[in-house]
């Protein structure tokens, strides 16, 4: 569980910056608040390599606990009473939070294979995904709960105290909330179970160097990156921004965040079950990909027609129902596509460790996040990110015939020593 939370600090980062961004406005307090939006996704990227050398060099306790606690003081940083200086704080310790999710964003399926029999590896892969992703719903409903964000340009000294006060409030809930996890976490967080739950988990895997030549050489899992990198990251950019690129659409923040936090619950409990569906059944398991895969494609594409009004007639006009019905049926089938293309990946790339390519999988999603986001940052037109979002979806298709894997060699490992 603890990789996704960590992951839901990076896109956290995102989902907060128009809270702030309106509300610091109001206070009269500047800062570029685009560079602090971006500063999780950015550190990410740029120090991920590190967080997969600790992996490989020291295991799993030391990787997760140091990323958890850059994440616990870059969070404690947002909470000092600093007044107008606060601003210098929060672009370091969203710096540190970039930096700490680096060192477990790709560790899913890594613990997945070291900890559960192979029949269980996609539930395993997708609790730990979608349990982060329902931190990051929470944090959609808890920011227009507790924050409130100001509609008008008065700014009172006394509403200005208000607000924050409440965002200080906000920044000690969030706080309070890792500091338990991270605690848990210095408590108990053994790197390995006591015997390996399957053949395959006690097999040696190639070292890093010969790894990452297996991995350029191997066309069907850069085939599988680019249609997960193309539907499951475009729509978790789009997600993380949704209050924003509806602002001007009459969908309230309040709307969007409910719509949020709904797609991901659904997502969530349906994702979960149908991960569970393809562990029962391995032989159709690329049966249960190429489902999911459409229907996010269909769902995702339907939400760039509406958005833009390309089509302004119903059911294809934008309206809200049509937003609730959409984000769901993406949400549940994305979520759902998920886990099974992780470990399809790992899967195809055996015997390159699960660690190197979960995190080189869940690298080049982060980058394909930093240019979304650069381009936001430079384009301030909020369409601009359903056009992105078609880009991607478009340019990932044809390469979902390649994703199809001839075999899956970990799990092919696991059935026949069961079998025997």
């Amino acid at each position: 569980m603890i990789k996704p939370r960590k992951f839901t600090v990076i896109t956290k980062s995102r989902k907060h910056c128009h809270l702030f961004k309106e509300i610091t406005e109001f206070t009269g307090i500047d800062a570029d608040f685009d560079l602090i939006a971006n500063w999780g996704v950015v550190g990410t990227v740029i120090f991920l390599p590190v967080g997969l050398w600790l992996l490989m060099k020291f295991g799993l306790r030391t990787v997760v606990v140091s990323g958890a606690s850059l994440g616990f003081v870059g969070a404690g940083l947002r909470c000092l009473p600093l007044g107008e200086n606060l601003k210098y704080a929060i672009h370091v310790g969203q710096i540190l939070i970039g930096i700490g999710s680096s060192a477990v964003v790709g560790v899913a399926p890594y613990i997945s294979s070291a900890w559960f029999p192979s029949k269980e590896r996609v539930f395993a892969t997708g609790l730990m995904l979608l349990s982060g992703n329902l931190g990051g719903s929470l944090a959609y409903v808890l920011g227009p709960y507790l924050v409130e964000v100001p509609h008008n340009s008065s700014n009172s000294s006394s509403d200005t105290t208000t607000i924050r006060c409440q965002i200080l409030n906000y920044m000690y809930l969030n706080f309070g909330m890792i500091a338990f996890v991270f605690l848990l976490m210095l408590i108990y967080f053994p790197s390995k179970p006591p015997s390996p739950p399957s053949h395959s988990a006690a097999l040696i895997r190639l070292d890093f160097v010969t790894s990452i030549k297996s991995l350029i050489r191997n066309r069907t899992y850069w085939a599988i990156v680019i249609v997960f990198d193309g539907v499951v990251g475009s729509f978790m950019a789009w997600w993380g921004i949704m209050p924003v690129l509806y602002a001007d659409k009459e969908i309230s923040e309040t709307t969007s965040g409910w719509i949020g936090a709904a797609l991901v619950l659904f997502g969530t409990i349906i994702g979960s079950a149908i991960g569970r569906l393809a562990d029962a059944i391995p032989s159709h398991r690329t049966k249960v990909f190429l489902i999911t895969l459409v229907l996010s494609y269909i769902s995702c594409l339907y939400i760039v027609v509406m958005s833009l009004n390309w089509i302004p007639v119903i059911p294809f006009k934008f309206s809200e129902i049509g937003l609730w019905v959409s984000s769901m049926i993406a949400g549940v089938s994305v979520y759902a596509l998920q886990p099974v293309t992780m470990e399809m990946a790992v899967d195809v790339a055996y015997p390159v460790g699960e660690g190197v390519a979960g995190y080189v999988l869940m690298w080049i999603t982060m980058l394909m996040n930093v240019i979304f986001f650069s381009v936001l940052s430079v384009i301030k037109n909020q369409d601009t990110a359903f056009y992105m979002m078609f880009a991607f979806l478009t340019s990932a298709l044809p390469f979902a015939f390649f994703a199809i894997p001839k075999t899956y060699q970990r799990l092919n490992i696991d059935i026949n020593v069961a079998d025997k």
